[in-house]
């Protein structure tokens, strides 16, 4: 009967030894996808489910600052002192010229006959002498085509205009579109970090019910694979979230994570 007994002993010793070094290589294999016990944060300890984002006006003034805008208003200015040119084409049909000139003018002069012995004679003046003039030329083609030059170039003008208004609706829709694209992503990756940490807790709770021997491996496998799928999904939202905030930091001119 004691011999009984001392196997029956050596037996559960045996079990449970067998459960704990089923437990340890458990662990061991998949140590390497175990994630702690809280909600991981995104890099540079950020966290996107507490982030506020700028609101809309804020996005679309700060986008005004693009270097698209600076473009198009420096082709206005352009065009503004080339329509300036255009209005005062009139001047080229008058011409206006004018010389002065100062000096002394001098003169020697011989003269001798049969009668006259040879004599030398000079004789200078001080000179000081203005000329103006003035012409007019006005190429009829010029002249009365003169009024649609004008309308042609403010014609550019206002067409370069309604090139930004253009460009900057589309800057808008393209903003908005990122924007609704966030506030779902961050909605949805709060409802994920949720998940993630009820499966966390989870995995913690049966690793001990499994420690204790109330808790079978494959109930334990089971357990760690949902915690490595919602860990997975959780980053690849955060990994979007990343990308879209970058893309709406370059579209509006604005930092928001970046800073």
């Amino acid at each position: 009967m004691k011999i009984y007994n001392g196997l029956m002993s050596i037996k559960c010793c045996c079990l449970n030894m067998k459960k704990i070094i089923l437990m340890l290589l458990f662990l061991i294999t998949v140590g390497s996808l175990s994630f702690g016990q809280s909600v991981p944060l995104p890099a540079e300890g950020l966290d996107y489910t507490k982030l506020l984002l700028p609101s809309l006006e804020e996005l679309f003034e700060n986008a005004k600052k693009s270097p698209s805008v600076e473009m198009f208003e420096s082709k206005m200015m352009e065009q503004d002192n080339q329509l300036k040119t255009e209005k005062r084409s009139w001047l080229k049909y008058f011409k206006v010229g004018g010389s002065w000139q100062y000096g002394n003018i001098g003169v020697n002069s011989m003269f001798t006959d049969q009668n006259t012995p040879l004599f030398y004679q000079y004789s200078g003046a001080t000179q000081n002498a203005r000329f103006v003039s003035g012409t007019v030329s006005v190429p009829f083609d010029d002249l009365f085509d003169r009024s649609n030059r004008v309308k042609r170039q403010k014609m550019q003008r206002r067409s370069t205009e309604l090139e930004m208004e253009k460009w900057f609706d589309e800057q808008k829709l393209r903003i908005i579109d990122s924007y609704v694209k966030l506030t779902s992503a961050m909605s949805v990756l709060k409802k994920k970090a949720e998940n993630l940490t009820l499966t966390q807790a989870q995995v913690k709770s049966l690793e001990a019910d499994f420690a204790n021997g109330n808790a079978e491996i494959a109930a334990l496998t089971v357990a760690k694979k949902m915690e490595v799928d919602a860990y997975e999904t959780f980053k690849i939202t955060e990994g979007t979230i990343t990308a879209e905030l970058l893309h709406l930091e370059i579209l509006s001119r604005t930092k928001i994570i970046s800073k």
